[in-house]
């Protein structure tokens, strides 16, 4: 099946979070998911402090969580609403939040720091994929050398509220490939079935 090729901006994408800030971000940092997710990591992940890079951080749910291990976050989120939350709802968190975005993450880079592990949750969908070759090289260029990402991608129909991309697991895994990594996991996180959306979580090492 081939994705979409027009649709929402990345601009698109942080008014509707802008928007559902208030909804979405207690929704997000309730669910205990973010301790799971680090536990699930513990082995590939590198010895505290890191650092570790968390782009898309959203609600801070998972920042707050590597914190509580040890590691010094910066969260790049570029919905100034969900950053709001997040400091609302996570207010002693020690996290470095910056406002950056895919596909460049031109503030990030700018910065001259690169990371052992790079989170990226829930975002891949926004990413037009005209713009991901670009999204690819910038994650490359903040990791370290055989550093690892691991990337969270959408599966099932998107809300109404909230159009995206199609994510493709092998057409993403591919896409990083062809930039020199490697994929060392994939795991499914199904969502129930029917209308519910799952994930399928790709873990890379870099060149």
């Amino acid at each position: 099946m081939a994705e979409r090729t027009d649709g929402p901006s990345i601009d698109d994408a942080i008014a509707d979070y802008d928007r559902l800030a208030v909804t979405l971000a207690p929704r997000y940092a309730g669910s205990g998911a973010a301790e799971r997710l680090v536990r699930r990591h513990a082995a590939i992940l590198p010895k505290p402090p890191g650092p570790v890079l968390d782009i898309g951080a959203g609600s801070g749910a998972h920042a707050v969580a590597f914190e509580a291990k040890g590691y010094r976050v910066v969260a790049v989120e570029p919905s100034a609403g969900m950053r709001a939350q997040a400091l609302t709802l996570f207010p002693d968190m020690d996290a470095e939040w910056i406002d950056d975005r895919l596909p460049d993450l031109a503030v990030v880079r700018a910065r001259g720091e690169r990371f052992p592990f790079i989170l990226i949750h829930a975002v891949w969908m926004h990413v037009p994929p005209a713009d991901r070759d670009r999204a690819v090289a910038a994650v490359a260029a903040l990791l370290t050398p055989g550093g690892v990402v691991s990337i969270a991608l959408r599966q099932g129909p998107p809300p109404a509220d909230r159009p995206m991309y199609e994510v493709l697991p092998e057409v993403i895994a591919e896409d990083f490939r062809h930039a020199g990594f490697s994929e060392i996991e994939r795991s499914d996180h199904g969502g129930g079935g029917g209308s519910e959306a799952g994930f399928v979580r790709l873990v890379l090492r870099g060149p």
